[in-house]
């Protein structure tokens, strides 16, 4: 389904050049940096580690992980010194990495001068205030209290009490949030059996070769275990303490609510039709604010012979990417999961991620902690599905909230849901994909859509690690070959679709994974389109969240946290991610051209930035203000 020129007079720019022409002078004696550019993430070098046997047994044997850790330690400080790596987010990841390793190997003064190069590194503020903390504390402790291991535990206590005491509440209150529930739910049994369920899988897929990711997902793991378990219950103690200590406090400011606004029904505006192009949306919740397709009915036959059966408000795509039928997605690949179980679990999901400790959140805490190892897998697998099933209708509520003019068009599709797809993709498979995304955007045009959200993302890499699930490809370079085709193919449909259609705005989610959009190779949030705008999260204070994926051309920014909708069946839930801020924006879109119908997809963004407002701190960055946009635009004649 998360940066942000000052301007100088003339004459102190003049300067300012002069002296810059100077400096470049006299440091041309420096070599040059000969090092191998990166300029997205499929020019990183791909490695392989040889390891035997399952995860646990790895993780047990010290030889066999000392053995792993060297080689992996060896190659991110190679790369490091081979490689000319830009994007804040890689060098982050490496240098994270790197520390890890130092961390597993005793070397605390390493260890924390890494960590402190990724801190460096990171924009947004709630991140930098937490990065590193633990580790600090735990040096300090271990310093301190040496061998003896219950004056290390007290002293850690203390030492972690007192640097998370010492920062901002408000900025770091979900990460207390985090560290909390964790400290509720964790246990060795817990962690173990998803080791199991999660990636036993992959490393025998891998046959004894596996690739980097499960090499750097061994390390955390043996940390996690030998580490850091001992000391999740103090570390949720310690932050359940603070969360409570603020309880009685005033919450921050909310300042998003006050821009929204609610467009009269009978101010003189026209129908606009919206597209929704995601996971299906129970039309039955939104009766007054559909697109009806005229020429169809739902009889099981295909009326209008379109190829798409009983469309009548719009249509649908299997895990195949050939047309289906009904408005949302299937739930057909459910193995063994109770669906309405499982959407209480969604929910409480997302109550659970926000603080609340309730009934619901209780149970779910309860049902995770007696998750059989060999089950967990089925569960993780059923529990994603219900999720996407449920995220279309979602973001149809966000998109069409207070107005009345809206009409939706669902474009519902059944995504790849599985870490372990049943299938490895295939090059034909890309095809379908790419040709699917030409039919959806023919059918939006047919149906007049001016506005259509996207609230979802393709990574190229994504079709990597599934072909080495799979244990596709002889090699990684294999492998990634056959990615690059899968992917040109699904980029280049979903790229012609969209040059297709001028006068619609597409309006995509940037990401959850705080990275780099173009760095990262999304589509269609990486891609550069004069219709396509992609959109980033803040919060209600006005702050990046921290999950928000940035890059130069994500400019426009909405409230991404907590948004409250309905699920299929009509159930209100408040849920978060970059698929809530675009539809927020393509919710003021939809107001625009209900207001000003001949305003082509330009002259929306235009009118959207000009009365935006700037993130705060985030040069270049801007927030929707809907309701001064509208106001705006009413004023006028």
């Amino acid at each position: 389904m998360s940066r942000l020129a000052q301007s100088v007079p003339r004459i102190l720019g003049t300067i300012l050049l002069l002296c810059a022409t100077i400096a470049v002078s006299a440091t041309a004696a420096q070599p040059p940096d000969d090092r191998i550019p990166v300029r997205t993430a499929d020019d990183l070098p791909r490695h392989t580690y040889k390891v035997q046997g399952k995860s646990l047994d790895i993780l047990r044997d010290r030889e066999t992980m000392n053995r792993l850790v060297d080689a992996v330690l060896a190659d991110s400080l190679a790369d490091l010194r081979e490689y000319r790596i830009e994007d804040p987010a890689t060098l982050i990841a490496y240098y994270d990495r790197i520390a890890l390793a130092y961390d597993y190997k005793g070397d605390f003064k390493q260890a924390i001068a890494f960590g402190d190069k990724a801190k460096a590194l990171k924009t947004k503020e709630a991140d930098r205030a937490v990065s590193g903390i633990t580790r600090k504390a735990r040096f300090a402790a271990r310093l301190a209290a040496g061998d003896d291991e219950a004056a290390y535990l007290a002293r850690f206590r203390e030492e972690y009490r007192a640097i998370v005491a010492g920062l901002p509440f408000e900025l770091v209150k979900d990460d207390l949030v985090v560290r909390r529930n964790q400290g509720r739910l964790l246990t060795r049994e817990m962690v173990e059996a998803s080791y199991i369920a999660g990636i036993d899988p992959e490393i025998e897929a891998a046959k004894g070769d596996i690739p980097a990711h499960l090499a750097e997902t061994l390390l955390e793991a043996y940390i996690t275990l030998d580490v850091a378990l001992p000391l999740v219950q103090i570390m949720g103690e310690v932050c359940g303490e603070l969360i409570d200590a603020h309880a009685a406090t005033l919450p921050a400011e909310d300042r998003w609510t006050p821009r929204l606004v609610t467009l009269d029904a009978a101010a003189k505006a026209t129908p606009v039709v919206v597209g929704i192009w995601d996971s299906g949306v129970d039309t039955s919740l939104y009766p007054e604010n559909l697109w009806t397709n005229p020429r169809e009915q739902a009889n099981g036959i295909d009326d209008d012979g379109n190829g798409f059966v009983d469309d009548v408000h719009g249509i649908a795509f299997g895990l195949d990417r050939r047309p289906a039928v009904g408005p949302l997605s299937s739930l057909a690949g459910l193995q063994g999961g109770n669906k309405a179980q499982l959407m209480e679990f969604t929910v409480a999901q997302e109550e659970r991620s926000a603080g609340v400790l309730n009934e619901r959140v209780k149970a779910f805490e309860t049902f995770l902690r007696n998750l059989k190892a060999e089950n967990r897998r089925t569960f993780i697998d059923d529990l994603a599905l219900v999720g996407q099933h449920a995220h279309g209708t979602h973001v149809a509520g966000v998109a069409i909230a207070g107005n009345p003019f809206a009409r939706i068009v669902h474009v519902s599709e059944l995504w790849p849901w599985k870490d372990i797809p049943d299938e490895a993709p295939t090059v034909e498979f890309g095809r379908r994909w790419g040709d699917s995304q030409r039919q959806a955007v023919a059918y939006l045009k047919r149906s007049g859509a001016r506005v259509v959200n996207m609230s979802w993302r393709v990574p190229r890499r994504g079709f990597e690690a599934q072909l080495a699930a799979k244990g596709v490809g002889a090699s990684p370079a294999e492998r990634a070959e056959i990615a690059r085709r899968i992917f040109a193919e699904i980029r280049t449909g979903l790229e012609e679709a969209i040059r297709s259609a001028p006068d619609i705005l597409f309006v995509a989610g940037a990401g959850n994974e705080d990275n780099d959009v173009d760095f990262a190779e999304y589509i269609p949030a990486g891609l550069r389109l004069p219709n396509l705008i992609t959109v980033g999260a803040v919060n209600a204070q006005d702050r990046f969240t921290d999950f928000t994926s940035t890059g130069t051309a994500v400019q426009l920014y909405a409230n991404g946290y907590r948004i409250r909708s309905l699920l299929p069946g009509g159930h209100p839930v408040e849920f978060s991610g970059t698929s809530m801020a675009a539809p927020q924006v393509t919710n003021l879109a939809a107001k625009i051209l209900a207001l000003r119908p001949a305003f082509t997809p330009a002259q929306v963004v235009a009118t959207m930035r000009q009365h935006a407002e700037p993130v705060p701190g985030q040069d270049g960055r801007f927030i929707i203000s809907p309701k001064r946009t509208i106001e705006a635009l009413q004023r006028e004649p």
